[in-house]
């Protein structure tokens, strides 16, 4: 109750944008403006170009007018959103992609707030260029930064392989899932073993790209585990796992930690790209 409660309360504005727009779609229809209204509007020369497409919607009644009306709001709320920021406040916004989506495309949203989202929508959201700019936060950035790459199973035959980020907090090989700890894995760490602050991380995100882009072109599938922060997620989204770097990945898939014991990922995994 309290997650819907947060929702609403965060989502307040294009919540209410969009029952503006149903209401202005609607309103014509229900209140029969053009039964009730005894003056219509009449076709002059000296009309706007918009008096001139109210006049034939006016023509072609209720429905048309509302359609009128949804266009002219759509095009004020899209001007208003031009400048403010998607996705803000302080708590854990676990939305389903299509909201951000309808909330980018429709209502106009150019920016998006990544903080407190979780590490496979902010994945899904840069791969796929949901918004133009993504605000991730304020980072002190981290210089000469020491990143170990770590290589297990390569010898084996297989398209898939796991790529676990270490950043913001230590990962094991134990805390992969079972049914893909047998698989090719890359454990990539940032020094973070006595330092959990978050840092932009060139380094790290260097590092990711440049093992990506060596993998073996045979390789297909590409399961990420991280604990990136939102900005270092944002940049290895878009320089290691966006098709310019890599054109032969079929699929990537982001998994999330649990929250107890030693905090394995789960088994299945969210996908963010298909091809």
């Amino acid at each position: 109750m309290k997650s819907v409660y947060e929702w609403l309360k965060n989502n307040i504005r294009p919540i209410l944008q969009f029952l503006l727009l149903g209401g202005v779609f609607f309103a014509p229809r229900i209140f029969k403006i053009t039964e009730s209204i005894k003056d219509p509007p009449k076709l002059e020369a000296s009309q706007k170009i918009c008096d001139y497409v109210f006049y034939f919607a006016w023509k072609g009644g209720d429905w048309a007018i509302g359609v009128f009306f949804f266009i002219v709001v759509l095009f004020i709320i899209r001007k208003w959103n031009k400048t403010a920021m998607f996705n803000k406040g302080n708590y854990y916004k676990k939305y389903m992609y299509g909201w951000y989506l309808i909330c980018s495309i429709i209502l106009g949203y150019k920016e998006c707030n990544l903080i407190q989202v979780p590490i496979y929508m902010q994945f899904k959201l840069v791969l796929n260029d949901t918004f133009e700019k993504y605000n991730c936060g304020e980072f002190g950035k981290k210089e000469n930064d020491i990143v170990s790459v770590n290589k297990s199973n390569f010898s084996s035959t297989t398209d898939e392989v796991n790529i676990m980020i270490s950043d913001t907090y230590p990962l094991s090989l134990n805390q992969l899932p079972d049914i893909k700890k047998n698989l090719p894995t890359l454990l990539i760490s940032r020094n973070n073993t006595n330092d959990f602050n978050r840092y932009d991380s060139p380094e790290l995100v260097g590092r990711v790209v440049n093992e990506v882009r060596s993998l073996n072109n045979n390789i297909k599938k590409v399961n990420v585990y991280a604990t990136t922060n939102p900005l270092n997620t944002k940049n290895i989204a878009s320089s290691a796992f966006k098709l310019g770097g890599r054109d032969n990945f079929d699929e990537v898939r982001v998994f999330q930690q649990e929250r107890d014991g030693i905090r394995k990922f789960n088994n299945k995994g969210i996908v963010v790209y298909k091809r």
